[in-house]
């Protein structure tokens, strides 16, 4: 008997993490369940995603008791998604090759945003060419 999937490979623990990034507290599994959008995941599906999160160091645990167990998100989305560009850098063959081609990829926004962190003053544009 094959088994049919409702998400893509990675979606529920996705979903789980942006639920657990907008609360403003920790939340039971019940709660998370509860906040899905679309299909509902079943109760013992989201607390075998917990269990996978905690493991990866995503998700902290509190509460003594099953019924008290709460959930939370162990950083935050954007410490996460900062994480997740310096560990994809990190395994990269070619760091500048890499950085480059990320860079490539940003919105002119973003770019710009980069510049104004970094300190560095924007290229003049309409000017004298070189």
């Amino acid at each position: 008997m094959s088994v049919v999937r409702t998400r893509a490979r990675g979606e529920l623990e996705g979903g789980i993490m942006r639920i657990l990034w907008e609360a403003e507290s920790p939340l039971s599994a019940k709660e998370i369940q509860g906040l899905f959008e679309g299909h509902t995941p079943a109760y013992t599906t989201v607390m075998t995603s917990l269990d996978r999160l905690q493991k990866k160091g995503q998700v902290v645990r509190s509460g003594d008791s099953p019924r008290k167990v709460r959930f939370e998100a162990a950083r935050s989305e954007q410490e996460h998604a900062s994480e997740t560009m310096i560990s994809a850098l990190s395994g990269a063959t070619d760091r500048s090759a890499t950085l480059l081609r990320f860079a490539g990829n940003l919105d002119p926004e973003d770019v710009e945003m980069l510049r104004q962190a970094l300190g560095a003053k924007a290229p003049r544009s309409g000017g004298k060419g070189r």
